[in-house]
């Protein structure tokens, strides 16, 4: 017969599992900020977005960075669901919370840190109003 263990007892292999799946859901977060941050959707409104990209189709550098820049993206979010998929106990019921979660939480992370970034790595001059 098998010994069940009380529900105070904890064993090494659950709180790696525990870390394992924080580390994995931090790890989501990051790439999808990275991936909001590249594609700067998160401090432009939708018209500043569609206006931008009439222009591009107007000059091909900047339909060309465009492109770019949206491919790096989804390789972030496409890293991101890759890292999540193992965290959860039944993907078909688990999967679409967790990913809403971290890209809300992406989502505002470069909300309030995405024009500082972009002004280290040099893409776009920070502004006063944002």
């Amino acid at each position: 017969m098998a010994r069940r263990r009380s529900t105070g007892e904890r064993t090494i292999g659950d709180l790696a599992f525990v870390g394992d799946a924080f580390l994995r859901l931090a790890g989501a977060i990051v790439l999808e900020t990275l991936a909001f941050i590249v594609w700067n959707v998160g401090t432009r409104s939708p018209l500043g977005v569609l206006r931008d990209i009439r222009h591009a189709l107007g000059d091909g550098r900047k339909l060309f960075v465009g492109v770019v820049c949206t491919l790096v993206g989804f390789i972030f979010i496409s890293a991101a669901t890759v890292l999540i998929v193992p965290v959860c106990a039944d993907p078909d019921v688990d999967f679409l919370p967790a990913e809403l979660f971290t890209l809300l939480v992406a989502l505002a992370i470069e909300h309030l840190i995405g024009n500082d970034v972009r002004a280290l790595a040099g893409g776009q001059e920070k502004t006063e109003a944002s």
